[in-house]
């Protein structure tokens, strides 16, 4: 009997778990509990979207181009299925670049890991909008080397969706930057033009989190629960649009954690442009830069595995990368962080100790990634061949 070739299984197991969230998420088939945020994105697309201006809303925490996003998956027939089918083709974008990747490079890996991840994040990779920044980062992350001056207007325009995949151009060379920043530029002035004549008030998200403190799921969020369990003076409460702790010492615990994640982003930029990274693909200095704002980040959601797993994708379809345990180990806190939410969520709200010990492993295992990547990636490399170009490059 004749086999399947990987590529078919895996794309095989792409349209079967992808079906199987799609009737998750139309309640077709039960979860723990709905875990999407399509009604909020449809209640701001036929609000305040539609009438050119951008939610007064705590939970609106995205730079203007997600608008029209929100317009799009609101005008698509099917209720809630217009967001889904909408999200499902950025899904497709991903799995094709990578698959493309996956003929050139011989390595099937990033491939697999893509059509396998509802297995880690479950229903969020389409009942969240983050699919859709992360298929730009992605493309421009796979663009980096054979057409910087496209990864940088991609990196940018994701950017305008979501902000941190302006950080993938870390992973540029130094030889390129110049052609990658102008990229951006020339993107960011059309986008920002675009919304500045076609929207009001488009720049207040720079403004709207800056009194956030730190979400339940953030690492440094960890040793307040931990105190908690020990009695304690620690509470929970729900405050722009997250579940975050309160107690003493938070408000100085928030500001080291961007002390944190300005001092290391800028030792991955002095290294970059000390020439120190240029044996390191492109993929793998784009995780690492985002792993470090994602750990020193004030809110770690559930979905933001999308982003991560997306970027390890790449990393495992490219010759040279040295970051195969930083991606197996951000399966391993992906899984993790899916029984925290939504399975355990109401525990974790209450301290149970179960909830707060599944939640300490996704901690370790995530801290434990982001150290072997920027002692894999700080450390001066001989030189690796590179990635071919993305799909349809």
């Amino acid at each position: 009997m004749t086999r399947l070739p990987a590529a078919a299984l895996d794309w095989c197991g792409w349209a079967v778990l992808r079906a199987a969230l799609v009737l998750i998420i139309c309640d077709v088939v039960p979860w723990a509990e709905q875990v999407n945020d399509l009604a909020i994105y449809a209640g701001w697309a036929t609000g305040p979207l539609a009438e050119g201006r951008f939610p007064d809303d705590p939970m609106w925490q995205y730079p203007p181009l997600a608008g029209p996003v929100f317009r799009l998956g609101e005008g698509l027939p099917g209720d809630r299925l217009g967001f889904v089918l909408l999200f499902l083709a950025f899904d497709a974008a991903i799995m094709t670049m990578l698959a493309v990747q996956a003929h050139r490079s011989g390595r099937g890996g990033g491939r697999r890991l893509w059509a396998l991840l509802p297995l880690v994040t479950g229903p969020l990779l389409l009942a969240r909008f983050d699919v859709v920044p992360t298929a730009l980062a992605v493309a421009a992350v796979l663009l980096a080397t054979t057409r910087p001056a496209l990864a940088g207007a991609l990196a940018a325009v994701g950017a305008w969706l979501k902000v941190w995949p302006a950080l993938v151009l870390a992973g540029v060379r130094r030889a390129d930057l110049p052609s990658a920043i102008v990229g951006a530029l020339l993107a960011s002035a059309a986008v920002g033009a675009l919304v500045a004549l076609t929207a009001q008030d488009p720049f207040g998200f720079l403004t709207g989190q800056a009194s956030r403190g730190l979400q339940l799921e953030s690492v440094a969020a960890w040793p307040f629960l931990a105190g908690r369990m020990l009695g304690a003076d620690v509470a929970v409460v729900y405050q722009y649009g997250a579940h975050e702790v309160v107690a003493p010492g938070v408000p100085a615990v928030a500001s080291a954690s961007l002390v944190a994640s300005a001092l290391l982003l800028g030792l991955v930029a002095v290294q970059r442009l000390r020439g120190v990274l240029e044996a390191h693909p492109a993929a793998d200095v784009a995780l690492v830069a985002v792993l470090v704002s994602v750990v020193t980040s004030r809110v770690f959601s559930g979905q933001y595995f999308v982003w991560l797993l997306g970027l390890g994708a790449v990393c495992l379809a490219v010759p040279g990368t040295r970051l195969r345990r930083t991606v197996h180990l951000l399966v391993a806190a992906g899984v993790a962080t899916q029984l925290v939410y939504p399975w355990l969520y109401t525990a974790l709200l209450q301290g149970a100790w179960y909830a707060v010990a599944v939640q300490t492993v996704r901690v370790a295992l995530v801290l434990l990634a982001t150290a072997l990547a920027l002692g894999t990636v700080l450390r001066p490399q001989v030189p690796a061949p590179e990635a071919s170009g993305a799909s349809g490059s």
